[in-house]
């Protein structure tokens, strides 16, 4: 175990956020979108709009596909 005194070191001891990881998902996708969306429109007042339906996308096909997994998880049982 690392001394206290040395300070905060995130790879040696992360933080636990074991019961709420799933809200990182929504920064996470809302920066790539924005990302995305900067480099492929013309101009960048279409950028939000546009970074937010992709948002809404993705986490929408990753809530999709954790009811799919779930079904099949339960029918494995």
């Amino acid at each position: 175990m690392i001394s206290p005194l040395v300070g905060y070191t995130p790879f040696l001891d992360p933080m636990p956020i074991h019961d709420w990881w799933f809200w990182l998902l929504l920064p996470l996708c809302l920066l790539f979108s924005i990302v995305y969306k900067a480099v492929k429109c013309e101009s960048v007042k279409q950028v939000p709009k546009a970074a937010l339906s992709i948002a809404l996308f993705i986490l929408a096909g990753m809530a999709a596909a954790a009811v799919v997994l779930t079904i099949i998880v339960k029918v494995q049982e």
